[in-house]
């Protein structure tokens, strides 16, 4: 691994840098409410809501971990990692209406006029520490890789990432998280598609992929991943999707219900292209690249190692910035909607009922800061801590979690038969199965001589799940089903119920802002980055790597002229219409 990098990769890395504080400090005054900076005003136009939803599913955890699991079993990673498109296809059809028709600033803000007030606290205390050490597994990826590129100390570079993440999420709210995406999007499908086509042109032919790997390595499902750890995952992520806080407010952020799906189903078509892209090339380095297997390599530095071998100098620059966009994109999303959740679930609930709208935002300030800090702290924490692989982390953080938070919420939303102290039931008796099987595994079954650790990394795994779910499930019907719905909760379930089958009416209140328009700050956010490429590309020798920067240099320049030619035509007809009335 080089110790230090060519000028060209500093001028990708300071560049992207520069454009995300322009983005914090564009925004900054225009929060003016808690309304724009936690739901942009209900006013994402649906293409950016759903570059911004497909953003958030990537982090460098997702490269880190899918990646290293391609190069030791093969396929199954690509089986795996497209349960997020079908979650999101199922969200799209099923919930991405009801979120935005729920009308809300806060993803569990529904909670109490459909519930009570008691469960709308429980789930956001509870879904807190979920995204905190999720957020924290991120933050140590991104680490993983920025340390093996630059050869950084990798506390340092959590701590560098982890501040910068939160400053700019902290000045500009939603709009500067799905703008931000925007260019985290184009910086990221630059660098895999350009490491994609540089890796298959050493391994000569597609027919040598996994030589020398095990068998099942080309296969979609194979040992040690079981068809029923396939399926427990996929539930897993179908719940987890549809219930996680940031994907919940790309639906509730746009103008109505048909913008709402049309994002949902542009993130669908993202993910089924996009992760094949990463996981092949991972997939290809067993051949390429035996000697990760044997330490103190490790295939967690699967993909950074590719990046080092094949990218032409200059090029490591813009992987590094695609590896801080991938986890800015996810990060920033997080820390806005927990910030939602303190500002307004707590704060403005518990504390302070007549808060100003001034204030709510400075104390969603405040509150972006603080959870920005402690999943930075989580992150340093797992520098050290980390011994098993990051994808079995999050499936166990997630199978203790997902079942009893996300059950009852997306039943709340769907179903007009539960009722508050059978979801609260269901929560209770979930988290004590959860964590019941966990200590079970921990304390026991680990410590049986002749156990298989396969069995109980994925199987067990697998069941402890499924159990989850059914414990969850199963008491929150069954006290719904012993209990007497009385009149004021009947009532109020069918008032929450009435508003979901009211259609936006952009002629009222429920509207999204009016007279803001994105097009000319992602113009020029496009034409810079198109320029910083062309700087790097001036500081190459003549090669590979500076016709790539020059070339993507002048599509993303004239994308961003683009964008202004739009912005204009836009208006136009806009003042058109209005001087027709």
């Amino acid at each position: 691994m080089p110790k230090t990098l060519h000028p060209a990769d500093h001028v990708v890395i300071v560049g992207y840098f520069v454009l995300l504080a322009f983005v914090g400090i564009y925004f900054w005054k225009r929060m003016r409410r808690a309304r724009d900076y936690f739901a942009g005003g209900h006013s994402i136009p649906w293409w950016l809501a759903g570059v911004s939803f497909y953003l958030t599913a990537f982090s460098a955890f997702t490269f880190v971990a899918y990646c290293e699991m391609a190069y030791r079993y093969g396929m199954v990673a690509i089986t795996l990692v497209w349960s997020s498109a079908a979650a999101m296809l199922v969200g799209t059809i099923f919930l991405a209406g009801r979120w935005r028709r729920a009308r809300i600033i806060s993803p569990v803000e529904f909670l109490e006029a459909r519930y009570s007030t008691q469960i709308r606290q429980m789930m956001a205390w509870a879904g807190l520490p979920l995204r905190l050490i999720d957020d924290g597994l991120k933050i140590y990826a991104t680490g993983i890789f920025v340390s093996a590129g630059l050869g950084y100390d990798l506390k340092m570079s959590v701590l560098a990432s982890g501040t910068v993440m939160v400053l700019y999420t902290f000045m500009g709210g939603l709009w500067a998280v799905v703008v931000t995406d925007y260019i985290q999007f184009i910086i990221l499908t630059l660098g895999v598609t350009v490491l994609f086509p540089l890796v298959f042109s050493r391994m000569g032919s597609f027919s040598i992929l996994g030589q020398g790997a095990q068998a099942g390595f080309l296969s979609p499902v194979h040992a040690p991943f079981s068809l029923l750890y396939v399926f427990a995952f996929y539930l897993l992520v179908q719940l987890s999707y549809n219930g996680n806080w940031a994907f919940a407010q790309k639906f509730y952020s746009v103008r109505d219900e048909r913008a709402a799906r049309k994002a949902g189903l542009l993130a669908m078509a993202l993910k089924l292209v996009g992760p094949p892209l990463f996981i092949l090339p991972a997939m290809a380095a067993r051949t390429l690249m035996p000697e990760l297997e044997v330490p103190p390599n490790s295939p967690q530095y699967t993909y950074a190692a590719l990046a080092l071998r094949f990218l032409p100098s200059g090029l490591m620059g813009l992987m590094i910035a695609a590896m801080f966009s991938a986890t800015m994109s996810t990060l920033s999303a997080d820390y806005n909607v927990m910030a939602s959740v303190l500002t307004q679930d707590i704060y403005h609930r518990l504390f302070d009922r007549n808060a100003s709208e001034r204030r709510l935002v400075v104390v969603g300030r405040v509150a972006t800061l603080l959870v920005g800090s402690i999943t930075v702290c989580a992150g340093v924490y797992l520098v050290g801590s980390a011994a098993k692989g990051l994808f079995e982390i999050m499936v166990t953080l997630f199978g203790l979690f997902v079942g009893p938070m996300l059950i009852p919420m997306l039943a709340g939303l769907l179903s007009r038969h539960i009722t508050w102290r059978g979801a609260a039931a269901g929560m209770g008796a979930g988290f004590v199965a959860g964590f019941g099987l966990f200590l079970y595994k921990l304390l026991v079954l680990s410590k049986q001589p002749g156990i298989d650790a396969n069995w109980l990394r994925y199987d067990f795994e697998a069941i402890s799940i499924l159990t989850n779910f059914a414990v969850t499930l199963g008491t929150m019907l069954l006290v719904t089903k012993l209990e007497r719905i009385r009149p004021e909760e009947s009532a109020r379930i069918s008032a929450f119920f009435a508003r979901l089958e009211t259609p936006i009416d952009l002629r009222k209140a429920d509207a999204p802002d009016e007279g803001f328009s994105p097009f000319p700050v992602m113009g020029w956010i496009t034409m810079a980055t198109g320029a910083m490429l062309w700087g790097a590309a001036a500081l190459q020798p003549p090669g590979l790597g500076r016709g790539i920067n020059l070339g993507a240099g002048l599509a993303l320049i004239l994308i961003g002229a683009g964008f202004h030619v739009l912005h204009r035509r836009v208006n136009g007809k806009l003042r058109g219409a209005g001087d027709a009335k």
